[in-house]
């Protein structure tokens, strides 16, 4: 109960908060970041309808702005348009058929389109994009926090977040011991799935470090929440959120070369060395390397049967979408564990390659503007939000590619949301590249 009363008292300072404050519109997406610690938790409008927080800021926000005057700062861009609109009209082409599994997978995807038109209201600049960053430390912290509470002590967690912890201990087979651990299961947050909103927190924490910001100015306070935020990624177990670290870490190794990430770039080494070790002195070193072999299908089905199942749901899927052109229809399909395949399932190849191609342009386009800016050393080092969004970009398509996230409000949002948010910022700062060039001639 004193769950649910929080949850409300929340809901209702953050609509407050985004109706009535001046810059309630770019609040709005704050207040959505933070209620990413929700997890599962949603409000009831009837027996079949249900609300989490992330939708209510949403319509919040989307009703402050239909109802007041104000002045659109971005665009829409097309290839989005197009995507919803196709992705609608298998909404209604299904709605004889109509089912509450259609209707709910239809309202998560819905959100990342919602969240763009709110972020046509928003000026992304500089310190925006900053106020947003930093934002994401709050569920990161919770997140990481409750789930070593979780691990360590379940009864606590069970006691505090009201769930049934009788299946918290899980037992592992004493023939595969050796190489398999207890994995953290989030179950306060709803689902394992709560370790993937982790991964962007890494090159966040490094931006605010060169930002500044006061919570990395204290080495020792940096340093243990890098390790929290590591402890907990290990824990869960999850070898999506590894392979997005190891893909971080790599852009990290390459990006500046000045004096001062030359110091970042050694603390990081040595933190990410730590946890290297930690991993391979413990039983998930065959759970690491695992990735790596499932990357190039050479799966080792008597150890690995997780990645073995998602290979067989990923084959069916295509399958599907081979037989089925135009879609099966919203919530019509299984988890597929790639959130490509499954809206192609489900809507069909036309609005599914517009999807893959939507992220494909926002990569290219990031790609194009660090290319422009490594011809000039001074901005590119200025500029340390280029390194922040190559580092989001990789999460955002890795994550799409390789993990089911979309269905549920909770571990779609997150990817959305910071797609949404970098990918306008990239365009402010190519709208201002282009001014200064007109203004020089």
């Amino acid at each position: 109960m004193h769950v649910d009363i929080a949850i409300i008292i929340f809901v209702l300072l953050g609509s407050r908060d985004i109706l009535y404050s001046f810059n309630g519109i770019e609040k709005s997406f704050i207040w959505i970041i933070w209620s990413f610690c929700l997890g599962y938790r949603t409000l009831g409008i009837t027996s079949w309808f249900f609300l989490h927080p992330i939708e209510i800021f949403s319509l919040i926000a989307i009703l402050r702005v239909v109802t007041t005057n104000y002045d659109k700062k971005n665009k829409i861009p097309t290839i989005h348009k197009a995507t919803f609109f196709m992705f609608f009209l298998v909404f209604l082409s299904g709605f004889q058929n109509f089912g509450i599994n259609s209707f709910n997978e239809f309202k998560s995807i819905s959100i990342f389109f919602q969240l763009y038109f709110i972020s046509q209201y928003i000026e992304f600049k500089a310190v925006t994009f900053y106020r947003m960053m930093e934002s994401y430390l709050i569920p990161a912290i919770y997140i990481s926090f409750f789930g070593l509470v979780e691990f360590i002590f379940p009864e606590i967690a069970s006691a505090i977040f009201q769930y049934d912890d009788a299946n918290l201990q899980n037992s592992i087979n004493p023939a595969v011991s050796n190489i398999l651990f207890n994995r953290l299961g989030f179950l306060f947050w709803g689902t394992h799935l709560a370790a993937n909103l982790l991964s962007p927190v890494f090159p966040i924490l490094i931006y605010l470090k060169l930002k500044n910001h006061w919570l990395t100015q204290n080495y020792f306070i940096l340093t243990s929440a890098i390790i929290l935020f590591l402890i907990t990624i290990y824990l869960s177990g999850n070898r999506i959120s590894w392979l997005i670290l190891t893909a971080m870490l790599l852009i990290l190794l390459t990006f500046f070369n000045n004096a001062r990430m030359s110091r970042l770039k050694s603390y990081s080494i040595y933190i990410v060395g730590f946890f290297v070790v930690m991993v391979y002195s413990l039983p998930a070193t065959r759970r690491y390397i695992s990735i790596f072999e499932s990357l190039t299908l050479n799966i080792d089905s008597s150890y690995d049967a997780s990645s073995s199942k998602r290979l067989e749901f990923i084959e069916y899927g295509l399958d599907i979408i081979q037989d089925n052109f135009f879609g099966v229809g919203w919530g019509k399909s299984m988890w597929f564990h790639s959130d490509f395949i499954q809206i192609m399932a489900a809507a069909g190849v036309i609005p599914g390659l517009f999807f893959v191609g939507s992220i494909l342009f926002f990569m290219v386009k990031v790609f194009r503007y660090f290319k422009h800016t490594r011809r000039y050393t001074k901005l590119l080092e200025t500029n340390i939000e280029i390194f922040l969004a190559l580092n989001l970009v990789i999460f955002i398509a890795i994550s799409l590619a390789m993990n089911g996230n979309f269905a549920l409000v909770q571990t779609g949002t997150p990817i959305f949301i910071l797609w949404v948010i970098s990918e306008n910022y990239i365009n402010y700062c190519i709208k201002n590249q282009n001014k200064n060039k007109k203004e020089s001639i």
